[in-house]
């Protein structure tokens, strides 16, 4: 919707705004309100929950508008921000008591999910990153952290998975970037895209989409937003291991399949004190590290903490009152900026100076030290303990802090005192005992006389001011004087408060760099605190890290599941040689997938530099892990639960090294059994023959334990025990040599509450199929399994990888070829009944409606 062709003065001038920015939201000052109109209004009143109304009813103007208080305003955009808009605040620019006409408006600032208006309504521990990037590079930028950093990197795939993990909320590219951009998008990905064509000057970096960054920043948020940002930091994505963001998901690292916080990896082991301690532990989950060096450096320092649990309570208790350092320094480049901020810094950098002794960077009497503990004493001196909220309206610099300023200080609150005096004074010279001398914000200053003494008032003195119905208020010359002196100390107290204001800001500006370097010290320290602190609440020993070799783990247990446990976590033994593979075979809720996590998620933990839940560890440099566990449908996408599966494991294939840690959960479970078993038994051999990755592979397809004889010593069969007595399972949640006997779903099914006469058929045709009673004209599943395997063996045993033999299940046997020629020449009965049974809606059938239909089946086959 556009302009009309008759436009009001302040329409106009709304209108020269908003055709400069059609794409933003305008949040066009009007006195104490912030209003929008036309679409802009239409779009955000359901955002906000806000009523929508016209301009003026009465005079037929029918421009929809809606507004908000601007003491709230940051809490509405911020809404507006979250729904993926950007928006403008247009705000009044000149005092309406001094303008001429129309009060002048300029945009000011303008906002999108990546340059907030406040930095206080975001997830403490959740970075808020801005991306840009080019075919060399990939760049992040944090404005509220000043956080930035970059990755020289051309790999496409890569790119994708760096931006998938990081997961910008805003990405900044040119118009001819577009297509490239599609190629690293993740097709999840659901930020705000900005197009800006301009870089910044070369002098501050020479990566293109790090100049890109400081360009769009500055051109949002002014010239001061630079100040507050850090120097770009080269990443290297090659010395840590490669998480991509299938793997966080499955492991649960960061949050749950329902995509809730607590029961992932992240909020189990987080003992951080400061919300920057916690971000730097995500951001060390994210990227474990590959150094050898690095991590036995990390582990030194874990190690160092645990030694002394009272010191390190002391700087715990310290380190919960520093804040979110780095966000309160961020606060301080905007034009918003309070003196609670200054505030809240000053309390930030009183409890982080203490820590000095434990610094690194910042010596005891060094001067980066000495100049952040003098700003931190000026602004305690200068600063109230109580701030106003309406800050520009004076009182929160602290009387003793300047001389000149006293004096107006004095001055502005010795008022009440003056006016007691005055009034004493004219209540003694007219005799008027109930002569009373007020002020109010319309008439200033006045003397008020009751009717009834009206006579008594010396006109001589007395200037009449107004006429109420029972009294008449006057003015006088001594009472106009000290009108003026009092407004005019205010005003002057304002304008000097604000100026002290304005230079201490620029004092704690002027110390930037050394400032968010104390915040990059506090967060490393708050992170390694924690995990010692980890370690000994929760009885985690540090591994030893070495460059290859076997997995020895003694009594590993779940980082996670141990916590919501009433009794102690069963703990189990794992070792992998290299090249080795575990085969896992059990029941569902045996504990496969459990025992499969844990020694992924330590294997995480580990390269972070952390402790591990065992007893004992020895740990080779993984590169990479891969998970394959469980599977949603994204039938959004087109893709069915078993694409999905064969997509990850297809990844897994062709990215895995002798160094990756795989692990395969129930891999060809969806779809039909032969086709299952072929691509489970053709993944595991090419692991074992190939890739000879690290790998724990469960199965539900006994027939696969049979591997182990042609894989002696590099597949080895373990199951997780159970006890079964008069039927019924017990689980054992312990790891143990050899194949498992059988799956025992039937019992899985029995204990999850299935009907009993649904449990007994199930047993009975079971029975029927294990004696073989049921398939006298087809090979049993497990004699032709075993016959595949036996005619395959020559086969495989001339496998190369890249020729035309290369796992040809068909090729190598060929009683799988005379069954699917079978399968083709089916009778017209068989194709009716098979199409009877495809299109058979079992969700919507009843147990006893199954068994019925189950019967007659039967029957009809006999």
């Amino acid at each position: 919707m556009g302009p009309s062709k008759e436009l009001t003065p302040l329409m106009k001038q709304y209108w020269g705004v908003k055709t400069v920015h059609p794409d933003k939201i305008i949040l066009f000052r009007m006195g104490d309100f912030f209003e929008m109109f036309h679409e802009d209004a239409l779009t955000a009143a359901p955002i906000l929950g806000i009523a929508l109304t016209v301009r003026n009813k009465k005079s037929g103007d029918q421009t929809p508008m809606c507004g908000v208080p601007h003491h709230s305003i940051a809490g509405q955009i911020n809404k507006l921000l979250e729904a993926g808009h950007k928006v403008a605040l247009c705000d009044q620019v000149e005092d309406p008591k001094f303008a001429k006409g129309l009060v002048k408006r300029e945009i000011t600032r303008i906002l999108s999910p990546g340059m907030l208006f406040d930095p206080d309504t975001l997830d403490s521990q959740t970075p808020n990153y801005l991306c840009a990037f080019d075919s060399e590079s990939l760049a992040f930028m944090d404005s509220t952290t000043g956080e930035c950093f970059y990755f020289l990197l051309t790999d496409e795939q890569r790119k994708k998975q760096l931006f998938e993990n990081l997961n910008p909320v805003e990405v900044v590219y040119s118009d001819y970037q577009k297509d490239y951009f599609q190629k690293i998008k993740p097709e999840t990905w659901s930020g705000v895209i900005s197009l800006h064509e301009d870089l910044a000057s070369p002098k501050s970096s020479s990566i293109g989409s790090c100049l890109r960054l400081l360009s769009y920043a500055q051109m949002m948020q002014g010239e001061t937003v630079l100040s507050s940002l850090q120097k770009f930091e080269e990443r290297d994505c090659d010395l840590k291991m490669h998480l991509s963001s299938k793997v966080l998901r499955h492991l649960e690292v960061f949050s749950t399949y329902k995509g809730e916080k607590t029961g992932s990896l992240f909020s189990a082991i987080d003992r951080t004190q400061t919300a920057g301690g916690g971000r730097r532990l995500k951001s060390w989950l994210l990227f474990p590290l590959t150094d050898l060096k690095k991590i036995n450096q990390r582990q030194e320092q874990v190690s160092y903490w645990t030694q002394d649990i009272d010191q390190l309570r002391a700087l715990r208790k310290q380190l919960y009152h520093v804040g979110d350092l780095e966000r309160r320094l961020g606060k301080l480049s905007l034009p918003t900026t309070h003196p609670r901020d200054l505030k809240s810094l000053a309390d930030s950098l009183d409890s982080a100076l203490k820590l000095h002794p434990y610094f690194t960077r910042f010596p005891s009497g060094s001067p980066g030290l000495t100049s952040m503990t003098n700003l931190q004493n000026e602004i305690d001196r200068a600063l109230v303990e109580e701030i106003p909220n309406q800050y520009r309206e004076g009182a929160f610099i602290q009387k003793g802090y300047r001389a000149d300023l006293d004096e107006l200080i004095e001055l502005a609150t010795d008022t009440q005192k003056k006016v007691r005096e005055l009034e004493e004074k004219e209540k003694a010279l007219t005799g008027i005992s109930s002569l009373k001398v007020r002020y109010n914000n319309v008439f200033g200053f006045y003397i008020e006389i009751t009717n009834t003494h009206k006579n008594k008032v010396p006109t001589d003195r007395y200037q009449r001011k107004q006429t109420l119905a029972n009294a008449e208020r006057y003015i006088t010359d001594e009472l106009s004087e000290l009108e003026k002196k009092v407004i005019t100390a205010k005003s002057k107290r304002v304008e000097l408060e604000l100026e002290i204001f304005l230079d201490l800001k620029q004092k704690a500006m002027g110390q930037m760099s050394e400032l968010l370097t104390l915040a990059d010290e506090i967060n490393h320290l708050d992170v390694v605190s924690s995990l010692a602190w980890l370690a000994l609440e929760s009885n985690y020993v540090r591994p030893q890290m070495i460059s290859e070799g076997a997995f020895e783990i003694e009594g590993s247990r779940h980082p996670v599941i141990e916590q919501f446990l009433q009794t102690p976590f069963v703990a189990n033994d794992v070792h992998i040689s290299p090249q080795q593979c575990l085969l896992l075979t059990g029941p569902n809720m045996a504990g496969k997938s459990t025992i499969m996590r844990q020694v992924a998620l330590i294997s995480i933990l580990a390269q972070v530099g952390s402790f591990v839940p065992a007893r004992k560890a020895t740990l080779p440099l993984i590169d990479q892990l891969f998970t394959r566990i469980g599977a949603s449908d994204f039938l959004t996408e087109g893709l069915s639960t078993f694409m999905v599966e064969m997509q990850e494991t297809a990844e897994m294939l062709h990215q895995a090294t002798s160094r990756s840690l795989v692990i395969l959960d129930e891999v060809g479970r969806g779809t039909s059994t032969y086709d299952g078993m072929s691509l489970a038994q053709s993944i595991l051999e090419y692991f074992l023959r190939k890739l000879k990755s690290y790998t724990l592979f469960a199965t539900h397809y006994h027939e696969l334990t049979r591997l182990e004889g042609r894989y002696p010593g590099q597949l080895l069969n373990k199951h997780m025990s159970i006890h079964e007595q008069k039927g019924e399972i017990v689980f054992r949640y312990h790891l143990t040599d050899g194949p498992a006997l059988k799956s025992y779903g039937i019992q899985v099914a029995q204990r999850a509450g299935l009907p009993p006469e649904v449990i007994r058929y199930a047993h009975q045709i079971l029975s029927r199929l294990e004696n073989g009673s049921s398939a006298q004209k087809n090979t049993p599943q497990m004699d032709l399994w075993e016959h595949q395997i036996k005619n395959a063996a020559p086969e495989l045993e001339s496998y190369k990888v890249g020729s035309e033999n290369q796992l040809g299940f068909n090729k190598a046997d060929p009683e799988l070829n005379q069954t699917a020629e079978k399968r083709e020449k089916l009778t017209n009965e068989q194709t009716q009944w098979l199409t009877t049974l495809k299109s058979l809606e079992i969700q919507k059938l009843t147990p006893l409606e199954a068994l019925n239909k189950l019967a007659q089946w039967q029957q009809e086959l006999s």
